[in-house]
């Protein structure tokens, strides 16, 4: 073994240079890290058309441009409820039996996937549809099974509905669709999202940081 003798100069020379390579690491780090996507939660009902209209003409139109920004929920159950007799549940929706079926069918299919663009793709698609429980075509076009059966007539159909129950009862929508941002709910911001929801987003990213004011997003 060789035993060197440092003088002090060279001593905090090379304490500064580990100083700056560990910052050089960190800075590296900080920039390669990827900075997480702004939450939105969209709380809404198969066969509301106030739901059919902000995702047909606010979510869907501008979630392309939109997609590397923000992380999207969907919760079809609105102003649902449940009922449980001795263990069986039942669900009565503000539009009907017919309401309750697109709702869980649609749960059926979110859940076979966490790709949030199939996700989105398959809603928006299955919200303009006339026939809300046909869900073969919007299903089948994003890569999702329409084999659902065993979902809809088991259990885990019903676990899907209890448990977006209890996320849309956490935010007690007096409107449906409501649209929460970051897991808080604000009114101003769920008034401006369903006129302007391209909009509304572009402002919350700028006032996160994540945008320029000027960013082409938002052009």
């Amino acid at each position: 073994m060789v035993l060197m003798k440092l003088s002090a100069a060279s001593f905090w020379a090379l304490v500064a240079l580990a100083v700056a390579l560990n910052a050089g690491r960190a800075l590296t780090q900080s920039n390669n890290a990827v900075k997480e996507k702004l939450k939105v939660m969209v709380l809404y009902e198969s066969l509301c058309p106030d739901s059919v209209r902000f995702i047909n003409s606010q979510l869907g139109p501008n979630y392309d441009a939109l997609k590397d920004y923000i992380d999207v929920t969907l919760v079809p159950f609105g102003k649902s409820k449940s009922i449980n007799n001795n263990g069986l549940y039942q669900f009565f929706c503000q539009h009907g039996p017919k309401e309750c079926e697109g709702n869980r069918e649609q749960l059926c299919v979110l859940q076979q996937t966490t790709d949030q663009e199939a996700q989105v793709n398959f809603v928006v698609c299955q919200m303009r549809k006339r026939d809300v429980i046909d869900i073969r075509e919007c299903a089948e076009s994003f890569g999702l099974s329409s084999d659902i059966d065993d979902c809809m007539h088991n259990g885990l159909g019903t676990s899907l509905q209890l448990e977006s129950e209890r996320v849309t009862n956490l935010y007690k929508p007096q409107f449906v669709p409501t649209i929460v941002y970051d897991g808080v709910f604000d009114q101003q911001l769920q008034d401006n999202s369903l006129r302007d929801f391209r909009g509304t987003v572009c402002y919350l990213l700028q006032r996160r940081g994540d945008i320029s004011f000027h960013s082409e997003v938002c052009q």
